[in-house]
């Protein structure tokens, strides 16, 4: 019926192609919510003036993932504590340096009292004391990765975490599902997702999910989109494979709070599936199921099926 519909419009002129063309935006956008319609009928001309293009699925595999929970950390504190060790460690050096001179002044001769080595030397052990209680609050308050960091290391994070270069992850999972052993977590920021290096484990858990964490580092350009306090949903990269198709953006429609993507079912038929757990990557979005190898995927001209459909609907109530 719709290609046949669609015919006596294709013979009429310009203008009521786009009074039509009109409509069917209006549908789009204005269509209440409704069943899911199980095929639908276009003949090729109308394909061609849709401009409908597929592309045949291949299956492909990549590192199994397990969904997680992340908050951007505030970086505040950590460059705090970072700038009070390095000046307890400065003052420290100074201190021992004092103390060592008094001590070879003092059994020289005397040109220092005992009581000012003894001072000297007090002083001494008291900045280190104070060194080694800052590189504890290290362990105690970021985890171990981070205080296993070198001096460089450390000043070298705070300085791209300053510079909105790179930014600090607690990523959490159910009861530390995936955490042993991790090494990469993808974070998902809106259509795309970035990649973070695991530090090691944090020390904050999350009481809510049962979580000890991770710490987690992400550089480049994409970590000035991970501002203070914003949580996203997160995936840990295991070592177990995952075999599922890879949909092109342009392939997604979104109705009713969810993804679906027309397959074509025969030369003038076409399917809409829903998009089960779809997940972003450079190519598109990862699928690990409802679809098959050489399915045909309509990639150009989604949404212009999703009005036909519509409006099809719409007409046989």
């Amino acid at each position: 019926m719709i290609a046949s519909r669609k015919r006596h419009v294709l013979q009429r002129g310009p203008r009521a192609r786009f009074a039509t063309g009109l409509a069917l935006a209006v549908l789009l956008a204005c269509a209440p919510s409704m069943a899911w319609s199980a095929g639908l009928t276009v003949g090729r001309e109308v394909q061609t003036h849709l401009g409908v293009v597929t592309q045949k699925l291949i299956a492909t595999r990549r590192a199994g993932e397990i969904d997680a929970f992340a908050k951007v950390l505030d970086p505040g504190p950590l460059a705090q504590l970072v700038a009070d060790l390095a000046t307890a460690e400065a003052a420290a050096e100074a201190s021992h340096a004092e103390a060592e001179r008094a001590k070879a002044l003092n059994s020289s001769g005397g040109a220092v009292s005992a009581k000012d080595m003894e001072a000297a030397v007090a002083q001494a052990r008291s900045d280190a004391l104070r060194v080694t209680a800052l590189r504890r609050r290290l362990g105690l308050e970021w985890g171990p990765g981070i205080a296993r960091m070198s001096k460089a290391q450390r000043a070298k994070l705070v300085n791209a975490l300053s510079a909105g270069a790179a930014a600090l992850v607690h990523v959490d999972t159910h009861n530390n599902d995936g955490q042993a052993g991790a090494r990469v977590v993808k974070i998902d920021v809106g259509p795309d997702s970035v990649r973070g290096v695991v530090i090691g484990p944090a020390r904050a858990a999350e009481p809510r999910l049962q979580s000890s964490g991770l710490i987690v580092e992400v550089m480049g350009r994409s970590a000035i989109l991970l501002s203070v306090g914003l949580t996203q949903s997160a995936h840990i990269e295991s070592a177990s494979p995952q075999t599922g198709y890879i949909l092109p953006r342009s392939a997604l429609i979104r109705f009713r709070g969810s993804e679906w993507a027309y397959v074509r079912t025969g030369p003038t038929t076409f399917e809409r599936r829903l998009v089960l757990n779809p997940t972003p990557q450079e190519a598109g979005y990862f699928v690990p199921g409802g679809f098959a190898n050489g399915d045909e995927v309509v990639v150009q001209g989604a949404a212009a099926l999703f009005a036909a459909e519509q409006t099809a609907s719409a007409e046989g109530r």
